[in-house]
């Protein structure tokens, strides 16, 4: 199978679909940075898919659950912390109706330009009932990330800032939903939570850590939704599931929801 291929999949048969330099016409999805959470109903050589954004007016969100350390607001505290937050609308969702392999990176683990240019403006990108497609497919290691430690997978000296995250719906452990799912966060969020938390002060605080321990109170599944993203992995038996982020914008971890029951490794790859 050729590399920019993608491929629309039925029950009897696999139809190759056209070589695209770029899978997505980012452009199809800039409703969405709107402020109207509507989702877009669209179509990939055939088939079709919906998106919407995984968290509308993600500022907000942010804003009113730390408004106790924000007396002048969250443009303020970006500016205090020495952190850029740009993805009002955070994580883009795009669920396909029919099982699709997508061309998200070449032999050369450089992520194509549109799914690039989405996560630039949504912080994230996550495809459901879609597979990584090509030889590629199997360029991943296999890892659980610790429970609620937040992290980077690559300093800023390094080339490959994009993580991607997949589930391979042939792979014999992966088929089935996952127990344990990975949670996201924008940069600020975690300088903020380090803030109200008392564990740092905003008179040395700067910039973005390695890693922090994060919503270890027990309290993090109330915030999904509003200030954490969870791509949680559970869909049906067979569907396969890509997550995309820059490590230079969101902090990753994972949320181990049945009592450390964490589940089988997710596919993880590092990409250009």
């Amino acid at each position: 199978m050729a590399m920019g291929d993608i491929w629309r999949m039925t029950q009897s048969n696999v139809v190759p679909l056209p070589i695209r330099t770029s899978v997505f016409d980012a452009g199809a999805f800039a409703r969405l940075l709107r402020r109207s959470g509507k989702p877009v109903r669209g179509g990939l050589h055939g088939i079709g898919y919906q998106a919407r954004v995984a968290i509308a007016n993600y500022d907000q969100h942010i804003a009113k659950h730390y408004r106790a350390i924000l007396p002048d607001g969250l443009a303020a505290a970006c500016s205090q912390a020495d952190i850029h937050f740009d993805t009002p609308q955070f994580g883009l969702i795009i669920e396909f109706e029919e099982p699709a392999e997508i061309a998200v990176h070449d032999g050369d683990m450089v992520l194509d330009d549109s799914l690039r240019a989405l996560v630039a403006q949504f912080g994230g990108v996550i495809l459901r009932n879609a597979t990584v497609a090509g030889d590629v497919r199997q360029r991943f290691h296999r890892n659980i990330f610790p429970h609620l430690k937040f992290h980077v997978d690559r300093g800023p000296t390094s080339a490959n800032q994009y993580s991607c995250f997949t589930r391979d719906p042939d792979d014999p452990a992966q088929r089935q939903p996952r127990l344990s799912s990975t949670v996201f966060v924008a940069n600020i969020v975690a300088w903020l939570e380090m803030i109200a938390r008392g564990h740092a002060n905003t008179d040395s605080e700067r910039g973005v850590r390695a890693s922090y321990d994060l919503f270890q109170d027990g309290k993090a599944g109330k915030l999904f939704g509003k200030v954490i993203l969870e791509q949680p992995w559970i869909a049906p038996p067979g569907n396969g599931e890509i997550a995309v982020i820059d490590n230079r914008t969101v902090l990753h971890a994972t949320f181990d929801k049945h009592n450390r029951r964490r589940g089988y490794p997710i596919g993880a790859r590092y990409l250009i």
